[in-house]
């Protein structure tokens, strides 16, 4: 189960310190495992992963994926994708993964394919582009594998979650016995000037798909 469990991680794009986050875990409780997991924690999987086929991360039988009815969606309602109930550069998606399942969410309509989720932009940053109160449909990339540099991101980070325009910060930035690795974050508003990220306090990255200022719900 634990090999299966690092594949499905794989699949889906994320770290096990993420997934420990969400299960409230040690990030060292994966590579622990001897045979499985707590009904609780199950549990938590299940809800985390809504796709996932049961019987294959349980016992190796079938797909890893289930097909779910979002997969075909009508396309006269356009695609409905979960609402998370946080705002850019107000939350913090940790905050949301512990306490709140993607089935519990409000579900909004992107009128595109290929978006994750939808959140709401707070405050005027990054107008013109994106106005205060927007709806941002966003999709989770791989970070490890790349970057998509100049293109306006939802930044997750311990210190909560910003929607910013992401460039390089260029080399090391270097403080007292602690070098790190930083990345640039512009506004397009030119009254707020960038400041840097450092890397290894970003959970994830989300590349914004599209935006809508009014939104229709179901």
């Amino acid at each position: 189960m634990k090999q299966r469990l690092i594949q499905l991680l794989k699949a889906k794009h994320m770290t096990q310190t993420e997934f420990a986050r969400h299960l409230g875990v040690t990030p060292t409780y994966i590579g622990a495992m001897r045979k499985g997991m707590p009904k609780e924690r199950l549990k938590v999987v299940f809800d985390l992963f809504p796709d996932v086929n049961r019987d294959w991360l349980m016992y190796g039988e079938g797909e890893m994926l289930v097909a779910s009815d979002d997969e075909s969606p009508d396309l006269s309602k356009g695609y409905v994708v979960p609402m998370l109930p946080v705002e850019a550069y107000a939350g913090c998606l940790q905050q949301w993964s512990r306490g709140v399942m993607l089935r519990d969410c409000e579900k909004v309509v992107s009128p595109v394919p290929g978006v994750d989720f939808g959140i709401r932009i707070t405050g005027d940053s990054m107008e013109p582009e994106f106005k205060d109160g927007s709806i941002l449909f966003i999709k989770r990339i791989n970070e490890k594998a790349f970057i998509p540099w100049g293109h306006p991101m939802v930044i997750d980070t311990e210190n909560g979650v910003v929607v910013k325009v992401i460039y390089p910060a260029g080399d090391s930035v270097v403080l007292p016995d602690c070098p790190m690795e930083y990345i640039e974050a512009r506004s397009y508003n030119p009254a707020y000037p960038p400041f840097l990220i450092p890397t290894e306090s970003i959970y994830g990255l989300y590349r914004v798909i599209t935006g809508i200022r009014q939104y229709s719900t179901i």
